[in-house]
């Protein structure tokens, strides 16, 4: 990833997503079946080395949009968007039902714009929508949260979704069904359709919950918006290196906060939810940044 060559066309982009995400399917099944303990060392390591930095670098492309073309961590910047995530953070301990609904509405629509964006540049006669975005934003994530392992999760914010009756597997096989009809949808326009369905495949092969999301989340979504950043705000390409290190600050404040939220919660201070709901209410502010929806003083 740290050579110019990967971000300079939106097709060889497209394809690596492709390869990394199908092949860490399988990946994900084989360390199932034979080395199941480096199942979750991998998935840490795939959301520190690159997840983490995707949201870290919220500084920086923050600036890149609003004229800074330096991207320096600005106090003006950092204690708003922290104090967001706290903000979330009460919110999704107050009202947990509607803020996963809205945290999955949000997440839907940001992980399926970011890919539309590269497909732009694939297909030029096309421009992102919001409708598109979250039909494939759905399509990636339905799959993965509707597993019987996401759905005890989700239990504890209140979505009652496991069924009394049949086999446990039904609302992953309906959710991969949806699936597979919005990819071919989606084809018809943005002949996105394969990656559309990798959602589907993480699913039902990488036994892991952790590690199908990290693959996902770091091989996919976070590789493709590297891109759309380096051709549409700055030509930083050649520059990755410099790039990325100036989203150590962050990584490392971010990394201290979350380690301490999972360190309570471990010692029985904090509960399983509410160090989750840290974790997700993260997240939003992110969304709200790139996306463009608000924007913090610079100077």
């Amino acid at each position: 990833m740290m050579g110019a060559s990967p971000f300079q066309d939106a097709g060889r982009v497209r394809r690596w997503t492709l390869v990394l995400l199908f092949g860490g399917a399988l990946l994900g099944d084989a360390l199932w079946h034979w080395l199941p303990a480096l199942q979750t060392p991998l998935a840490v390591a795939l959301i520190l080395g690159i997840g983490l930095q995707h949201g870290a670098l919220d500084h920086v492309l923050h600036a890149h949009m609003h004229g800074d073309p330096e991207g320096p961590l600005r106090q003006s910047f950092a204690l708003p968007y922290i104090g967001a995530i706290g903000l979330c953070w009460v919110a999704f301990e107050w009202l947990p039902p509607i803020m996963l609904a809205l945290f999955l509405l949000v997440s839907s629509y940001h992980f399926g714009m970011s890919h539309l964006r590269v497909d732009a540049k694939r297909t030029v006669s096309l421009r992102p929508d919001p409708l598109s975005g979250i039909a494939l934003g759905l399509a990636l994530l339905a799959p993965m949260i509707m597993r019987p392992d996401a759905l005890l999760v989700m239990e504890q914010f209140g979505w009652h979704l496991i069924p009394s009756f049949g086999d446990r597997k039904l609302p992953l096989q309906l959710a991969s069904v949806s699936a597979i009809v919005l990819a071919a949808v989606l084809h018809r326009s943005w002949r996105n359709g394969v990656l559309a369905l990798s959602g589907v495949m993480l699913a039902w092969f990488v036994h892991d919950l952790l590690l199908a999301f990290a693959l996902y989340f770091a091989l996919g979504h976070a590789r493709e918006a590297f891109f759309e950043e380096f051709q549409d705000r700055q030509s930083l390409t050649r520059e990755f290196g410099r790039f990325y290190l100036r989203s150590l600050p962050l990584t490392l404040a971010f990394a201290v906060m979350a380690g301490g939220i999972l360190w309570s919660a471990q010692e029985g201070w904090l509960s399983e939810r509410a160090a989750l709901s840290f974790l997700l209410a993260g997240t939003m502010p992110h969304v709200a940044v790139l996306e463009g929806w608000v924007t913090a003083r610079l100077r």
